[in-house]
C-alpha cells in the first residue's frame, strides 16, 4: 500500500517570530504562538531521515494547527549532518536550554532525537509520532537504504548513546503514535520498542500510514496527540 502524501501539499507561511540557538543557519526556531495565555510550550521536531534535504517547512501547517489548538508551537530546525550524528543532539539540547520547559513531539527521525533527549531537564512529556525507535533493528532492517548507518557514519551498535532503546529509563511520561499501515518506518519497531519499556504509552492507528500522523486535517490524531501534552 502506497503512502498518503497530499499533507507535503499543505503550505503555511514562515512565522514571524525566529529565535536563534547558536551562530549555524540551521540553529533556528520559528515559533508560533497561540493566543491563550499560559500556554504549554510544545517543541516540535521534524524527520527526514536526518537528511539534509528534508527541512521543518513540511511541518509548519503542523506547528500552526498547534497553535490554533492553544499550544505555543515551537518549530525546531537542526544541523542535518550525516556522519556527525553528535551535532543532531547537540542542536537538540541547546535549543532546549533556550525554551525551557516543554513538551517534545517528534516524527519518525525526529522522534528519534525526542527519545533520546528525555534526560533533559527541560523536558516534561514526549509524543513521539512513528519514531526509528531502535537504530540497530532498524539497520538490520536497511531502513531507506542504509539511512541509520548514514546517519552514523557507522556501525548502530557504537552509538547507543543516541539509541532509544538503549535508554536506562524514561523519567517523563511518553507516548508513541504509531500507523498500523506505516511503510517508512514499519510498526513493528515500536511494538518491539514498548514491549521494552512497557511504561511507555503506546497508541497504534488502524488505517493509518506514515505521513497521516502530521496531517493538521486530520483531527482525531491531533486530539490522540495533544491529550498526551
Amino acid at each position: 500500500m502506497s503512502e498518503d502524501r497530499s499533507v507535503f501539499e499543505l503550505t503555511a507561511s514562515p512565522s514571524s517570530e525566529v529565535i536563534s540557538y547558536g551562530d549555524h543557519a540551521d540553529q533556528v526556531i520559528e515559533i508560533f504562538r497561540s493566543q491563550k495565555e499560559n500556554s504549554t510550550k510544545v517543541l516540535v521536531i521534524h524527520g527526514g531521515y536526518w537528511r539534509p534535504q528534508f527541512d521543518r517547512s513540511h511541518l509548519r501547517p503542523y506547528a500552526l494547527k498547534l497553535s490554533q489548538l492553544g499550544f505555543d508551537a515551537y518549530l525546531l530546525e537542526y544541523r542535518r549532518t550525516p556522519g556527525e550524528a553528535h551535532n543532531y543532539l547537540h542542536d537538540l539540547f541547546l535549543a532546549l536550554d533556550q525554551v525551557g520547559e516543554c513538551s517534545l513531539i517528534g516524527h519518525s527521525a525526529g522522534g528519534q532525537l525526542a527519545l533520546v533527549a528525555a534526560a533533559h531537564p527541560s523536558v516534561k512529556k514526549i509524543v513521539a509520532l512513528a519514531p526509528i525507535s531502535d537504530l540497530v533493528a532498524g539497520d538490520i532492517r536497511n531502513l531507506d537504504d542504509g539511512a541509520i548507518r548514514e546517519f552514523l557514519g557507522g556501525d548502530p551498535s557504537r552509538y547507543l548513546h543516541l539509541d532509544p532503546a538503549s535508554v536506562t529509563e524514561y523519567r517523563v511520561p511518553v507516548t508513541v503514535v504509531h500507523g498500523e499501515l506505516d511503510s517508512r518506518v514499519p510498526v513493528e519497531l515500536s511494538r518491539e520498542f514498548v514491549a521494552r519499556y512497557p511504561v511507555i504509552d503506546y497508541q497504534e492507528v488502524v488505517g493509518v500510514g506514515h505521513f497521516e500522523l502530521i496531517d493538521p486535517r486530520r483531527e482525531e490524531l491531533l486530539s490522540l496527540v495533544t491529550s498526551r501534552l
